[in-house]
């Protein structure tokens, strides 16, 4: 498929449970960094392509084989749908955490899980302190274009 400047396009994984959610939170208390990632059975994206960059960024990464897609490559996007999560758990980069405190933050995670009042990942590290730096998502494996039937606005 030719990908061209000024279309809008519906876009997802080629593989099914390829798509990552992934967002960032700090401490700001005391400066510990950690993500979440989420691993989605598949979902949809809707990007109008905006100048040749993106053209070119988005032409990588179609088909079976197609480069790493990341939706922060792209100025005019939005995650339209996704579905089935089929896997969480908390990514440590860096040193913010020792390998005890992973575990110990894994376990704890888990464990009030069990409870009735139970919290996902964002609301659990929000109680302790943390705030989201923000959201991005990954597509592995290459992905799947179709012109879409949903238009949107050139950016100003």
């Amino acid at each position: 498929m030719k990908i061209e400047i000024g279309k809008t396009y519906s876009l997802s994984a080629y593989h099914k449970k390829s798509l990552f959610e992934i967002e960032m939170f700090k401490n700001p208390e005391n400066g510990k960094m950690l993500n979440t990632e989420v691993m989605w059975r598949n979902g949809t994206f809707i990007v109008r392509v905006e100048d040749l960059d993106e053209q070119i960024e988005l032409e990588a990464c179609l088909g079976e084989d197609g480069d790493e897609f990341d939706y922060d490559s792209f100025s005019n996007i939005e995650m339209w749908d996704c579905f089935d999560g089929c896997s969480e758990d908390f990514v440590h980069y860096g040193s913010h955490f020792t390998e005890e405190e992973q575990e110990q933050l894994a376990e704890d995670y888990e464990e009030q899980l069990e409870g009735d009042d139970w919290m996902s990942r964002y609301e659990w590290l929000e109680e302790r302190g943390f705030e989201s730096l923000g959201c991005n998502y990954v597509i592995h494996g290459g992905i799947e274009v179709e012109l879409s039937e949903e238009e949107m606005e050139p950016l100003e």
